[in-house]
């Protein structure tokens, strides 16, 4: 039964779909208070208290802004609540899209009102006008009878003489906008925080929201003033300097870049050559001096071209982890089998440490220089790291659902539970600094890597026992 959004019977075939999986990923739901942590489906939530981002917003921003007069900072209130919502709304839809490999566009689209009422925004009532095209002639429009800023307004016992759900109106559009990939925009024309009977919205295009406002407000008189008002008064001219603000900074935002290539540049030419001439440098001394030095004097030159080594190796650990966010490729099918085994083999692991593969690999879409980073650091890590005579060290993948599931298991020393996030941060390795050659950057890298496929990397371990690496990877539909 549709038990999470109303709407037109046309449409519950695919919105009950949608209500299946998404009750799943929030069934998956887990609390550890002890840690400050919510977390559903492995992704981390926050809870806010609902009045703390509407009646009690307004309130500290009209504070903040006296001078302005009440109706301005208003303005400024809900301009800001909407442009904040609606980017969190594309990046939440975006990642759930990932998380539960969901393609077509209607598909994602209708997992968003169930999304939102999970996660307690709003109940949401689509009418059967409505027009859910991915073009510019795209048409919503619908109710929020529950609105969690209109409840806020409504248990405060304060009335406003505007539409509040300035939130509620730009998550919602953020969501759409991300599932069709065109720029939508939605406008509360009734609010119950103001007294009408229930809070409704249009959403459409940004270059016919207008249009359609006006055909609504010339069918509802008594409530076009407040809504030309707040909408087309007062809004969409913000809306318009904030999209000029967002020109300014992906100007800002291509600078940065450019100027991170620079430094990578230099990085990769500027300071790996006086690192070599040191290194050529000590290692004359060493030879043609070899009789003048007394233990400890070897120990010192062994010691400096053991670091000359850890910088090198940290030049390239950072160069590898900018790479993996920049750098991209054409995806291609890449049988794992084939190439995991070619990954043991350039590791060229020592004679006491055998590498097994447990079962096929598939066959996925992917960047396979990318890929291949990840099992490279994973597997050497492993070879890196084994402290027993007879290391084992097993690859292995299951089907889990709509992901492959992997894993990279070892006999090795393990690793102490409180240090289970710690080694995915950049610079952080559990080993004193000249004991082995490791920089703390690798695990980073794969976990970026891992996170821009959209999927998740985690490690399970016990001291003495051995680690178990596991990442998991969204099936596309080719793939088998």
């Amino acid at each position: 039964m549709l038990d999470t959004v109303t709407v037109p019977e046309q449409f519950e075939p695919i919105f009950q779909k949608a209500q299946d999986y998404v009750s799943a990923y929030f069934s998956e739901k887990k609390e550890d208070a002890s840690k400050g942590k919510i977390e559903i489906f492995g992704q981390r939530y926050i809870l806010v208290r609902a009045a703390s981002m509407s009646v009690d917003f307004f309130e500290a921003i009209k504070n903040m802004f006296e001078d302005c007069g009440e109706e301005k900072a208003s303005e400024i209130a809900r301009s800001l609540l909407f442009d904040v919502a609606h980017a969190i709304g594309k990046m939440d839809a975006r990642n759930f899209h990932q998380q539960m490999s969901v393609q077509d566009p209607i598909e994602k689209l209708s997992a968003g009102p169930i999304h939102f009422s999970h996660t307690g925004w709003a109940y949401v009532d689509i009418f059967a006008e409505s027009r859910p095209t991915p073009d510019e002639n795209y048409y919503l429009i619908y109710d929020h009878p529950f609105s969690f800023e209109a409840d806020a307004w409504d248990k405060s016992g304060k009335k406003s003489s505007f539409c509040v759900c300035a939130m509620n109106a730009g998550y919602s559009s953020g969501w759409c906008e991300e599932s069709f990939g065109i720029p939508l925009v939605a406008s509360e024309i009734m609010c119950r925080a103001r007294g009408d009977s229930t809070c409704r919205f249009i959403m459409a295009h940004s270059t016919k929201i207008e249009q359609y406002l006006q055909a609504y407000l010339r069918d509802h008189l008594d409530i076009s003033d407040n809504v030309m008002l707040y909408r087309i008064g007062g809004f969409l001219q913000e809306r318009k300097q904030a999209e000029k603000r967002q020109a300014q900074l992906l100007a800002q935002l291509e600078n940065t870049n450019r100027e991170l290539n620079d430094i990578v540049y230099i990085m990769s030419h500027d300071l790996k050559t006086p690192l070599r001439g040191i290194n050529m440098l000590a290692n004359w001394i060493l030879t043609d001096y070899a009789d003048k030095f007394d233990k400890e004097g070897k120990e010192r030159i062994d010691l400096l071209l053991s670091r000359v080594d850890r910088i090198h190796n940290l030049i390239d650990g950072v160069l590898q982890y900018s790479r993996a966010g920049r750098i991209k490729e054409k995806t291609t099918r890449v049988n794992l089998s084939e190439l995991v085994p070619h990954i043991i083999d350039m590791a060229a692991p020592p004679e006491n440490i055998t590498i097994k593969i447990e079962n096929e690999l598939p066959v996925i879409e992917c960047e396979k220089t990318r890929i291949t980073q990840v099992f490279q650091n994973l597997i050497s890590n492993a070879i890196k790291y084994m402290d027993k005579p007879k290391g084992h060290i097993k690859v292995g993948c299951i089907e889990d659902e709509d992901r492959w599931k992997f894993s990279v298991a070892d006999n090795g020393p393990g690793i102490e539970e409180r240090y289970f996030e710690k080694i995915f941060q950049m610079f952080q390795t559990l080993s004193p600094k000249d004991e082995l050659e490791g920089v703390g950057v690798g695990l980073t890298a794969v976990k970026k890597i891992i996170e821009i496929y959209g999927g998740r990397i985690w490690v399970e371990s016990k001291v003495g026992e051995g680690s178990r690496f596991l990442f998991t990877l969204p099936k596309q539909k080719e793939e088998g």
